[in-house]
């Protein structure tokens, strides 16, 4: 296991603070699981574009023909 240190403003400090005081946890935790949330969050958006960028790829002549009128 890694330790960090963080500087955050004190108000994001007090906000994640009555947060983790609200569910109980630490603000260890809860900044475990924000990190956790934003690395998932970007996977799949990097899946997202891939997925995009294959479908212009592949279907670049329907797209032409979608944007003619």
């Amino acid at each position: 296991m890694t330790t960090i240190s963080v500087r955050l403003p004190d108000d994001i400090h007090a906000r994640i603070t009555a947060a983790a005081e609200a569910d109980h946890i630490s603000v260890n935790s809860a900044l475990v699981q924000a990190a956790e949330a934003w690395v998932d969050a970007q996977s799949q958006r990097a899946a997202s574009r891939l997925m995009v960028q294959q479908i212009m790829t592949e279907d670049a002549e329907l797209l032409a023909m979608l944007g003619d009128e």
